[in-house]
Parts: structure tokens; C-alpha cells; sequence
């Protein structure tokens, strides 16, 4: 009887944070986060009339590198060696406390801060990580999270990069 409490007790908890980041603190293939993803992401998009994004798995193991390296250094900061070259969104927070929608979705409010003019100009505060989700160039985005324990990091590529500036997003 105990150990069978003690299975369902650990499947509850385990189920409990299912769609956040995994045991191993690594979540880049799995395909609940592929879709919340994209779902997210696309949400947007489609609410301004423009192509959905689709997933790239080369992006994505970019992500996961960036992910580990931050989860490792306890510390969000973004990757300069891949400025041109692809667009990045971070966002970190208390491991295992947030959906990957709402991870997204902290992005997105971004939106409320926009008008539509030229990069960077085309908003008050932060802006960037909304205009990174719905630039009308890029079409792929692949995304990695990594935790330690303490913090999750999640890293989003996107390609082609967006935030040009002197242009529109859309």
C-alpha cells in the first residue's frame, strides 16, 4: 500500500509539471513544447494576417546551446556571436513555475507598448521581442530550454533575424 501511495504521489507531482522543463532540466524536441511553441508564436502572427512561423530544428540546437550555456552561468544574456545571422528572444524565471505559453507569452504583452513605424522607433519601452515574433521576413523559429535547478532559461531563434533597423516590422 505504501509503495503504491508513493507511485501515485510521484506521478502526480511528475504530472504536475508537465509542459515545463523535464527532469534532465532540457526540453528542445519534445513535441508538447514544439506545439505550446509554435501555438504561441503563431497566435500572434495570425492575428496581424501573417504566414505562421514553422519549427527549425537547426535553430533550435543553436537554442539549446545558448540555453545550456545560460543555465550554467545562472546568468540571461544574449549571444553576440549571432547578431545578422539569426534573431533571439530570452526569457528566464523560477524553474518549473511557468508554462512555456506564458514563457512566450511575456513576449507577446510586449505588444501593448507597440505602434506600428520603423525599428527600433515603433514603440515606448521594450518592444523587441514582440517585433522578433511577428517580423514579416522571418519564417522559422526553434527554441531550447535549459534549466539548474534554481532558474529555467528558454532561448528562441528565429530566421531569417528580424528587428532591422530603418525598417518595418510588417
Amino acid at each position: 500500500m505504501r509503495f503504491n501511495y508513493f507511485v501515485l504521489s510521484s506521478f502526480l507531482i511528475f504530472s504536475a509539471y508537465k509542459g515545463r522543463c523535464q527532469a534532465s532540466g532540457i526540453v528542445y524536441k519534445d513535441t508538447a513544447f514544439v506545439s505550446a511553441i509554435l501555438q504561441k508564436h503563431n497566435t500572434y502572427r495570425t492575428a496581424l494576417q501573417l504566414p505562421p512561423l514553422g519549427w527549425s530544428a537547426a535553430l533550435a540546437k543553436d537554442a539549446l546551446a545558448w540555453a545550456k550555456h545560460l543555465a550554467e552561468i545562472d546568468k540571461g544574456q544574449h549571444d553576440r556571436s549571432v547578431v545578422g545571422k539569426e534573431g533571439e528572444n530570452l526569457w528566464w524565471g523560477t524553474s518549473g513555475a511557468y508554462s512555456y505559453s506564458d514563457m512566450v507569452g511575456l513576449w507577446g504583452s510586449e505588444q501593448a507598448a507597440f505602434h506600428n513605424g520603423v525599428f527600433p522607433d515603433c514603440g515606448k519601452g521594450m518592444i523587441g521581442h514582440y517585433t522578433q515574433i511577428v517580423w514579416k521576413s522571418t519564417q522559422s523559429v526553434g527554441c531550447a530550454l535549459a534549466g539548474n535547478g534554481k532558474t529555467d532559461y528558454l532561448v528562441c531563434r528565429y530566421g531569417p533575424p528580424g528587428n532591422v533597423y530603418g525598417e518595418k516590422p510588417y
